[in-house]
């Protein structure tokens, strides 16, 4: 199959979006218009940037791995996020935005003390590593499928894509772009990869094993790695310092708390069709040595044109998700790390990150065990303090406690 019209598209997509991102540079000229766009978004805005940012590699590439490998059990992974994100908006969400900080870990300070400020930064630049190795490797995924790159030049090229990209413009680049990128996500994955590829495969489900459809559990992904999946996905989303960048750039706590329930319905209709698309791929391509390619194999099974459209979603998915980890580790480096806040150095940081994550991503090569990683630093570590900090006076946490809890569980995890 001739895919110089796919790639073409997705070359183009990505010419919008450099064009957008150099357009909304224009309307940094502070501080908080780099970190926080000048917490001006709107409830449109957030939902769009909060759900951008949370369908990542995890709810797709990933999840499409797991679920091509195990089952729709697989699915708990996608379902525990938007879960926390629901949970996030109908109880931290206000709280958050309250504050009027710019950071996780300056909440955290703000929360217990500086000591734990400190802590928190790190661990929390730690998982932003593996989170952003996570999407260079599910962005890879996506395109060599369409092209035969060596493996790391294929990684460095988009390291640097994402890095570029994050540079321009900050909050107001993230936010302008994360718009586009979800309407074309909802067009390219729900409206027109999802029926398609179901159609395509809807005759040979009947091929299928019944374990490969049971749900809640099967015999592959038990009660406990459901459980493990479920709660690894679900604190983070309730507490992770990307999204609360968006949490904090609300134009009010409303919004704020709109934002994050909207999001979580989002995910989880984005999750529904994770699914379907992975079934198809089982039933079409059943015997893939690599899970991640499943999504994307599946995918350019279409026509071009549509292959094209489609691809160009699953790129909007990682690169949304990317340049806000990227921007939220640079401003956890200049706001917490070096307490300078300057936009050169979250510049500096966001080029830090960016290399330790392609090393990181050079070196462990296995998508769903970067997920585990990344997911599972962040969980032991961060989650449960925060959430217990933000309700000290029932809670009775210390800041003690909460610091041991933070180098104890990270450690661990």
């Amino acid at each position: 199959m001739d895919h110089q019209l796919t790639i073409g598209i997705l070359i183009a997509y990505l010419g919008v979006l450099l064009g957008l991102g150099l357009y909304a540079s224009r309307r940094v000229s502070s501080t908080s218009s780099f970190f926080l766009a000048n917490r001006s978004l709107g409830s449109f805005a957030l939902i769009a940037t909060i759900t951008a940012t949370a369908v990542g590699g995890s709810a797709t590439i990933a999840t499409g791995a797991v679920i091509y490998q195990f089952g729709l059990p697989g699915l708990w992974i996608d379902i525990g996020g938007a879960l926390g994100l629901i949970i996030l908006g109908f109880i931290l969400a206000k709280l958050v935005r309250q504050t009027g900080l710019f950071t996780l870990p300056e909440i955290t300070g703000h929360l217990f003390n500086n000591k734990v400020r400190s802590a928190a930064a790190l661990l929390i630049i730690l998982t932003q590593i593996a989170w952003v190795a996570l999407l260079i490797q599910a962005t890879s995924a996506v395109l060599m499928v369409l092209y035969p790159i060596d493996y790391q030049y294929l990684l460095l090229g988009i390291t640097l894509i994402f890095i570029g990209y994050t540079l321009i413009g900050g909050q107001y680049a993230v936010v302008y772009t994360d718009i586009i990128q979800f309407l074309v996500m909802i067009i390219g994955i729900c409206c027109i990869a999802t029926p398609l590829l179901y159609m395509k495969a809807s005759s040979m489900f009947s091929t299928l094993p019944s374990e490969q459809l049971n749900f809640p559990i099967n015999s592959s992904l038990g009660v406990l790695p459901v459980l493990s999946f479920f709660f690894m996905m679900l604190l983070p989303h309730i507490v992770g310092p990307d999204i609360y960048s968006k949490v904090l750039s609300a134009k009010n706590t409303k919004t704020a708390a709109i934002g994050a329930i909207g999001a979580g319905i989002c995910k989880l209709v984005f999750a529904i069709a994770i699914g379907i698309i992975a079934i198809a791929a089982v039933v079409l391509f059943p015997n893939l040595e690599n899970p991640a390619l499943a999504i994307p194999t599946a995918v350019l099974s279409l026509s071009p044109l549509l292959a094209g459209i489609i691809l160009a979603a699953f790129v909007s998915v990682m690169l949304s998700s990317a340049d806000s980890v990227l921007l939220s580790a640079g401003t956890v480096l200049s706001v917490d790390i070096t307490k300078k806040q300057t936009i050169l150095i979250s510049r500096i940081g966001i080029l830090i990150i960016g290399i330790a994550a392609f090393g990181l991503a050079l070196y462990q090569q296995n998508i769903i065990d970067t997920l585990k990683l990344a997911y599972t630093i962040f969980t032991a570590g961060l989650t449960l303090p925060i959430i217990c900090g933000f309700f000290k006076e029932k809670t009775q946490v210390t800041s003690t406690g909460a610091f041991w809890s933070l180098i104890l569980g990270g450690s661990s995890g």
